[in-house]
């Protein structure tokens, strides 16, 4: 069997034969096809292992998210049973979406001590 594994450590099992580009889930309502989709958040995918029969076959990190589709499956006697195949496509980030990515990350600590000298300044001002 193989399984995503995404950072947050939430699994999935996914369909043989997987990439990045290719990750098929089974969905057994409409509704879960929401919660399979929700899961590949930013966050949940800055790492992400594939595992074949428990054994890990791939690691990634630095992955965006590139969509998701969904189809019906279809039973034996050809009519919908329910279920989904949701197929979910991510790739690795480019050095460009990276350097952005540290730019955005220094940007944001640079802000954080800005307000915190500008507290401690008002501070002693009182």
């Amino acid at each position: 069997m193989d399984k995503i594994i995404l950072a947050n450590k939430t699994e999935f099992e996914i369909a043989d034969g997987a990439s990045l580009g290719n990750i098929q889930i089974l969905s057994k309502s409409f509704d879960g096809i929401k919660t399979i989709t929700d899961a590949f958040s930013e966050e949940n995918i800055s790492k992400v292992t594939f595992t074949h029969s428990d054994q890990i076959s791939g690691e990634y990190e630095n992955l965006k998210y590139e969509g998701f589709s969904y189809m019906p499956n279809m039973g034996e006697d050809g009519t919908e049973d329910g279920t989904y195949t949701v197929t979910v496509n991510l790739r690795t980030k480019t050095e460009m979406e990276k350097a952005i990515d540290e730019l955005k990350a220094g940007h944001e600590a640079n802000a954080e001590a800005i307000q915190e000298l500008a507290s401690i300044a008002t501070e002693s001002e009182v």
